[in-house]
């Protein structure tokens, strides 16, 4: 039990320093190009911290544990949404942009639309993951960074930044310190979710509940910490984001990669409860961000959503 808590501490200090670096790095890159942090923040910051769902879930899919695959992430998703989004508005209240609400949010919610209706039999095939993968994820990828209007590239004080000279040295250093981040925040996830499956096994929790709870929080900490560094920075755009964003890639890219190559096999059990709270967790986000139009994620509403997570896991843990 000492050296599986080790691990987690280890794993988290890890997961703080990557976080600053990618928040860092992926200003400066965004800068650079153009391009604005709602961009960078829903497509290179997003897909880096799902790494660890990716890595986790296909390696379970290949071992025969679709529960354990699926169960990452669902529980991750819905862990973002309530758990990240909610701290990182307890930490400060998050502006969301408007491109959000009107691109990145819809994607969200028909990419939730398409994995339940895809589940709805048991199973999700290699037809339904090349379709999620191939043109749900691809398609998101060319729309966000081509076809669909960037907002201005604007600070976290509301003033538009001045663009830093893009050069090749600078761009390099900027890309290697933004891998680097990105690498230390799937280590570091990678380790303290080892530390965290060891103390669940010896609590002793099924297959399914480890992934949605444990596994799935694990994973979920890349997000937790790049978005409560990016709040501490009032980087509000990265911060929001980033968690949308990886919602996305966890339907589309993390579910549609693994059935690609290995049919998921889902317990019709889930939509007694998960697949619904799964469903919620994204349409939640359409009241809460336009509530009297301010686009505003205060702390009263991040406390709520902290508050209904832990009442998720509890259930979870009360079904397992």
């Amino acid at each position: 039990m000492t050296v599986d808590l080790l691990l987690v501490a280890g794993g988290l200090t890890v997961l703080l320093a990557g976080a600053w670096q990618v928040v860092r790095s992926a200003v400066v890159i965004a800068l650079m190009f153009g391009l604005s942090r709602v961009v960078v923040g829903a497509t290179v910051v997003a897909f880096g911290t799902s790494a660890p769902e990716f890595v986790i879930s296909f390696i379970a899919a290949l071992e025969g544990s679709s529960g354990l695959a699926f169960g990452n992430v669902l529980g991750s998703n819905v862990a973002n949404v309530a758990l990240v989004l909610g701290s990182a508005a307890l930490v400060a209240p998050l502006i969301v942009n408007a491109r959000l609400v009107q691109w990145e949010i819809p994607v969200l919610i028909a990419a939730t639309a398409a994995v339940l209706l895809f589940g709805a039999n048991g199973t999700i095939g290699r037809l339904e993951g090349g379709l999620l993968f191939l043109g749900g994820l691809l398609g998101f990828i060319f729309a966000s960074l081509l076809l669909v209007p960037s907002p201005s590239v604007i600070d976290g004080d509301g003033e538009e930044d001045e663009r830093p000279p893009k050069t090749a040295t600078a761009l390099s250093i900027a890309g290697g310190l933004l891998l680097v981040g990105l690498t230390a925040l799937a280590v570091g996830a990678a380790v303290a979710v080892e530390g965290a499956t060891g103390i669940a096994q010896r609590v002793g929790m099924s297959e399914l509940a480890v992934g949605v709870s444990i596994v799935a929080v694990g994973t979920s900490l890349p997000e937790v910490a790049t978005s409560l560094m990016a709040a501490m920075r009032r980087e509000h755009d990265i911060a929001v984001a980033a968690v949308v964003g990886s919602n996305i890639f966890n339907l589309l890219g993390v579910i549609g990669a693994t059935a690609l190559i290995t049919p998921l096999t889902l317990d019709r059990s889930l939509y007694d409860f998960e697949m619904p709270v799964l469903a919620l967790s994204s349409l939640i986000l359409v009241p809460l961000v336009m509530w009297w139009s301010r686009h505003l994620v205060d702390r009263r509403e991040g406390a709520l959503l902290v508050v209904l997570y832990v009442g998720f896991l509890f259930v979870i843990v009360s079904r397992a």
